[in-house]
């Protein structure tokens, strides 16, 4: 499900990067950089997991937002974040008054070659998402560690890498 529309985008597509980025997952909780989300079993877990993921996705909305202005949003290309987790998509676009929360849409393109006509998308651990929402982790360690991996042309890469970094909070060394 789309967590911005609302829209049942279950592709049953995951990315060539979530398992880079579990991995990272898996050593940044170790080293204790990030708290592992809530690993429950069973059907009524997975919805709980899916409904937390959603509401990441929405943080995410929000704190994109409220830290860029209208020109700055248009500015940003549409992407999807992928949370490895629970495999679940977001998608944005930016209107003059936020994120579209009416867009249905496309299937993601993950696998083409030229990277011109890729999909524009950040694969990210939940855990990791909510760790940069909180302020224990900056957008720069996480996209160094793997925690966080942009798949897009250069340019979108960067521009969406810099959102990232001018929507965090300062991060909070609780050492």
């Amino acid at each position: 499900m789309c967590a911005i529309c609302n829209f049942r985008i279950e592709f049953g597509v995951g990315h060539p990067a979530a398992l880079t980025v579990a991995v990272a997952t898996r050593e940044a909780i170790e080293a204790g950089l990030i708290d592992p989300v809530d690993a429950e079993q069973g059907l009524l877990a997975a919805a709980r997991a899916r409904m937390s993921s959603i509401d990441a996705l929405n943080l995410l909305q929000a704190r994109i937002e409220e830290t860029h202005a209208p020109e700055r949003l248009l500015a940003l290309p549409d992407f999807y974040v992928f949370l490895v987790e629970s495999d679940t998509w977001g998608f944005f676009r930016a209107t003059t008054d936020g994120f579209d929360p009416d867009i249905v849409p496309e299937v993601p393109d993950v696998r083409a070659t030229d990277a011109a006509r890729r999909s524009c998308i950040v694969v990210m651990p939940e855990a990791g998402l909510r760790a940069w929402l909180a302020g224990r982790l900056d957008a720069r360690t996480a996209l160094e560690r793997s925690l966080f991996h942009v798949d897009a042309p250069a340019l979108a890469q960067a521009t969406l890498a810099a959102m990232l970094a001018d929507a965090e909070v300062p991060v909070v060394d609780e050492r």
